[in-house]
């Protein structure tokens, strides 16, 4: 069992490593467009992690049993869009209590003519490069390979420290080959926000028992951060700017925080009423 959870980590850092590598050089050697290296890096990630994790599973289910209807099967596609509209909703919750406290106010909604071709283009690019690849491997098999052995919150916490870890391999690897400078590999307030959105997005996975809605969030999450809340740290056009009125960056980071705080809370909420109703 450690052999496999070994290589589900290992097979998406590398994968999410080679994926930023090869963007890099068709970017810097064949001088390819921004959008072209975004294709090649959903591309190369897609392909690494998703046939091996598929793959790792069926070495699983030798052990465990194959399962009637597994996390990803596409008979479950349809909790995408329950984790989907719940980081959007919580958005706008968010938004409307920091903007009713005063704590940020908006400037301007652009029209979609603006936004819409970008938006449904990074939309895809993160679905293959990000949700799909890391949901599957990381809330997917690693979860179940933990959970074969431990107890469902331990599983949950392993997991969250092994999302985090992802992060740090990766940049371990690309300090290696002289892609980022070191002091890249430990930037503790991104940690602590990946490790609290791999709690949320376990918990999201754990309610509906689809990896599905773990996808959702997960992609609802990043379009929301890229054309919504911080449009400029990531050079998208935005769907909404806004200014804050108390210091910078306070009303992006509050909003950010709301959708992870909020989602966590909400699915702890439901998965006690399930508890309860499975005693009754």
């Amino acid at each position: 069992m450690f052999s496999m959870l070994l290589g589900g980590w290992g097979i998406v850092t590398l994968g999410l490593f080679l994926a930023t590598f090869a963007g890099s050089i068709v970017e810097d050697q064949l001088l390819m467009t921004r959008d072209g290296r975004f294709i090649v890096q959903a591309v190369v990630m897609s392909l690494i992690v998703v046939p091996s994790i598929l793959y790792f599973y069926q070495r699983l289910y030798r052990v465990t049993g194959k399962p009637t209807r597994p996390v990803y099967s596409l008979k479950r596609a349809h909790h995408f869009f329950t984790g989907f509209f719940l980081a959007i909703g919580l958005f706008f919750v968010g938004l409307f209590i920091s903007s009713s406290l005063g704590w940020l106010t908006i400037d301007q909604w652009h029209a979609p003519q603006y936004w819409i071709g970008a938006f449904l283009f990074n939309m895809l690019i993160a679905f293959f490069y990000e949700a799909l690849p890391e949901e599957l491997a990381l809330r997917g098999f690693v979860y179940d390979v933990l959970r074969h052995r431990f107890t469902v919150w331990f599983s949950v916490f392993i997991q969250t420290l092994l999302f985090v870890g992802v992060s740090i391999g990766v940049s371990v690897l690309q300090v290696i080959v002289g892609m980022v400078p070191v002091e890249n590999i430990f930037i503790i307030p991104s940690m602590i926000l990946l490790f609290f959105f791999g709690i949320a997005l376990a918990l999201m996975r754990l309610w509906t028992d689809s990896l599905w809605a773990s996808i959702g969030f997960h992609l609802g999450y990043l379009e929301i951060s890229r054309f919504l809340i911080m449009p400029t740290e990531y050079g998208a056009p935005p769907i909404m700017t806004f200014q804050d009125t108390i210091t910078y960056g306070a009303g992006a980071s509050f909003l950010i925080m709301f959708i992870i705080m909020g989602a966590s809370f909400i699915l702890l909420i439901l998965l006690g009423m399930k508890r309860m109703r499975k005693k009754e």
